[in-house]
């Protein structure tokens, strides 16, 4: 009796790898799905999340775009957002050509693009005050006095909590990747779209006198000559500041930035264009604002 039971565990032990081969055989593709699924986070929740997330950035982006078209105080000009159809400016052509390589790499560039297009928004109203850096989101925070979209930083806030997830959580598929990319890159459109009054160096330094003869030459600073254009592109205007920057390049804008601790009464300087005299302000705080590409 005991070789007969002795007998019947060795078969047992000898049949369980075949029965679990067998099974496996069996139930191969079910079994694939079920890790692929683990693999990429599903049973855990995060795809679900991400998707969710997505959806609501897709949704609230949407309406930041509709809001921004629907604004009339904005004057915002007919192409300013772009469709996608039309030639993207060089920023997002360099994104999207990074996303066909790597579409997470992309998503980190658009992220950097979207923070200094926010730092640009802030520093062409006079608000960046010197600050090296500004989250995006900060930047939207304090820009919601020029009437900025409500929807638009709930949006970037959707992006922010998008890319995290994408970055730092487990494997995500390339495809939710590009969704994130894709709602990033209309949030960039939005933002440089909507419309601020840009200022253009067109004199770097106009010599400036205290006498409205202009005989007597002011020699520690000089006039920028300023060409303002309105928030619609409608009109121009040009204005002088008294400045001693002495870097300004003609043709390259500039963010409205100021020394409130040096200030100038009036003198005058000859217009550069008519030789005309002008007396150039009669009383001004000095223009030290960066150019654009340096901030």
């Amino acid at each position: 009796m005991n070789d007969v039971a002795t007998l019947l565990r060795a078969i047992a032990t000898l049949l369980w790898p075949i029965l679990v081969f067998v099974a496996l055989w069996v139930f191969r593709e079910p079994l694939a799905q079920a890790l692929s699924r683990l693999k990429k986070g599903k049973i855990l929740g995060q795809e679900f999340e991400l998707e969710r997330d997505l959806q609501k950035l897709e949704e609230t982006t949407a309406a930041a775009r509709q809001e921004t078209s629907l604004v009339p105080r904005l004057e915002l000009k007919e192409d300013a957002l772009q469709d996608d159809n039309q030639e993207p400016d060089t920023e997002i052509r360099s994104i999207l050509e990074q996303a066909a390589r790597s579409p997470k790499v992309a998503l980190m560039f658009l992220s950097a693009e979207l923070e200094k297009q926010g730092r640009l928004a802030l520093a062409m109203r006079g608000m960046l005050q010197h600050r090296t850096t500004v989250p995006v989101s900060r930047a939207l925070e304090e820009l919601r006095q020029y009437g900025f979209p409500p929807n638009l930083l709930s949006s970037l806030q959707l992006f922010e909590s998008v890319r995290n997830k994408i970055v730092h959580g487990g494997p995500v598929e390339d495809d939710d990747v590009l969704r994130a990319i894709d709602s990033g890159i209309t949030i960039l459109r939005i933002i440089t779209a909507l419309p601020t009054e840009k200022n253009i160096v067109y004199n770097p330094g106009a010599k400036i006198y205290s006498d409205k003869n202009c005989l007597n030459l002011i020699g520690d600073a000089k006039g920028v000559i300023l060409e303002t254009l309105s928030p619609g592109g409608a009109m121009k205007t040009f204005r002088i500041f008294p400045t001693r920057r002495k870097d300004y390049e003609k043709g390259k804008q500039v963010a409205w930035e100021w020394n409130m601790g040096s200030t100038w009464g009036p003198p005058w300087y000859r217009d550069p264009d008519t030789d005309e005299i002008k007396q150039a302000w009669l009383s001004s705080a000095e223009f030290v604002g960066r150019h654009l590409e340096d901030v």
